[in-house]
């Protein structure tokens, strides 16, 4: 049976924070070295690396279903607004809102570093006709990204108007 105290709700939920947080602390690591094999294209160690994240992120799934769970057990909805209420049930001082800080920006991190590792799989994926630059027969534009853009020399910029 679970306890509707709040103070071991508080506890409970602060050691699934922790949990998170350390697991989360974790992927970065591996999603900055992932990255590294990427641009080396070490296919051996991007394989030993992807076995390993996916542990990883099993072990962030089952702290979130466990905290899921707890809110729950507590009445609560599983959605962000649940834990919110849960936390103002279970901790009014916010002991726990450095944790929940270090969850939303380890998070943010996470996916940053997910996206950039995404970005250089899809370009290393793209046709090399498809990329900017490359010979297709047609003429070329200006560059509007980047170090050698036309942005700012008053070629990269291009007006539509309508009759």
């Amino acid at each position: 049976m679970q306890s509707h105290d709040p103070t071991h709700c508080r506890e409970r939920l602060a050691t699934l924070m922790a949990e998170q947080n350390a697991l989360l602390a974790t992927l970065e690591g591996l999603l900055a070295h992932e990255h590294e094999l990427l641009q080396t294209r070490d296919a051996e160690g991007l394989e030993n690396a992807s076995t390993t994240r996916q542990h990883c992120v099993a072990g962030i799934l089952r702290v979130e279903d466990e905290r899921r769970a707890l809110c729950r057990a507590h009445g609560r909805g599983e959605d962000p607004a649940g834990l919110h209420d849960l936390l103002a049930w279970c901790d009014p001082t916010g002991l726990l809102l450095p944790a929940m800080q270090e969850y939303r920006e380890r998070t943010l991190r996470c996916r940053e570093l997910n996206d950039r590792n995404g970005i250089l799989v899809n370009g290393r994926l793209q046709p090399a006709s498809r990329l900017p630059g490359a010979p297709d027969g047609r003429a070329p534009e200006g560059n509007t990204y980047g170090p050698g853009s036309d942005h700012g020399r008053g070629y990269g910029r291009k007006l539509t108007t309508r009759a």
